[in-house]
């Protein structure tokens, strides 16, 4: 009996002994790769964000899912996100997830792989930005232990509101802006191209005048009906 009792204790000490070295090494782990500093996300890295944090069943791919996978997700049940990488720039981005009933991959070095496949996209190194629904990228706003974003808040809409209010997302706002500034300028430039057009139009009939090709009345009537 005693005997028994030692084998148990044996087995008991090694059990609890592998969940606390793969606990403490995943910890380990998202910290060595956690992102910091500023992060602004583009709407698009906004839409998969939302798609992720509420499991597929909320926002704009959704709404209207454009390609295979997002079809596929957004019809399952069992699935929920792992992790997030993203690039400094918010543009670069890789995720994973997994379905509910499998443990997470816990390789050697599955969050440096990940790493390397968002950097390899050319948008900058990237870094792990949330871990499951907990966002971890410390950029001076976001709390130390991190914020948690629940399946239930996601698909209420409350993605938006938190990146918002930890200076992740501004909505889109910088990039309308540009959008803005851009068809302002490109509605100046015909204006402008039908000034520089009159003026040489007027030289050009100043010249025949000039030269004696057209008398002063049929310039007046001309240069009349160009101005008006």
């Amino acid at each position: 009996m005693k005997k028994l009792l030692l084998i148990v204790r044996f087995f008991f000490i090694i059990f609890f002994g592998v969940i606390y070295h793969t606990s403490a090494y995943s910890i380990s782990s998202y910290a060595k790769h956690t992102g910091h500093g500023e992060l602004k996300m583009p709407k698009y890295t906004f839409d998969i964000l939302e798609f992720y944090f509420s499991t597929g069943k909320y926002g704009e791919i959704y709404n209207n899912p454009q390609y295979d996978w997002q079809k596929k997700l957004k019809r399952e049940f069992n699935w929920r996100g792992s992790f997030i990488i993203l690039s400094r720039n918010g543009k670069g981005l890789h995720w994973y997830y997994e379905h509910t009933n499998r443990s997470l991959d816990m390789s050697t070095n599955y969050l440096g792989d990940a790493r390397n496949k968002c950097t390899k996209q050319g948008y900058g190194e990237c870094y792990v930005f949330a871990i499951k629904d907990k966002i971890v990228w410390q950029n001076g706003i976001n709390p130390e232990k991190g914020t948690r974003i629940k399946k239930k808040e996601a698909r209420n809409g409350m993605v938006s509101i938190k990146l918002k209010e930890l200076g992740f997302y501004d909505g889109g706002t910088k990039k309308t802006k540009k959008i803005e500034k851009k068809k302002v300028e490109k509605k100046k430039e015909p204006k402008k191209k039908m000034n520089d057009d009159l003026v040489q139009q007027l030289k050009d009939l100043k010249e025949l005048y000039d030269t004696g090709v057209i008398t002063e009345e049929e310039f007046t009537k001309a240069k009349k009906k160009l101005l008006n």
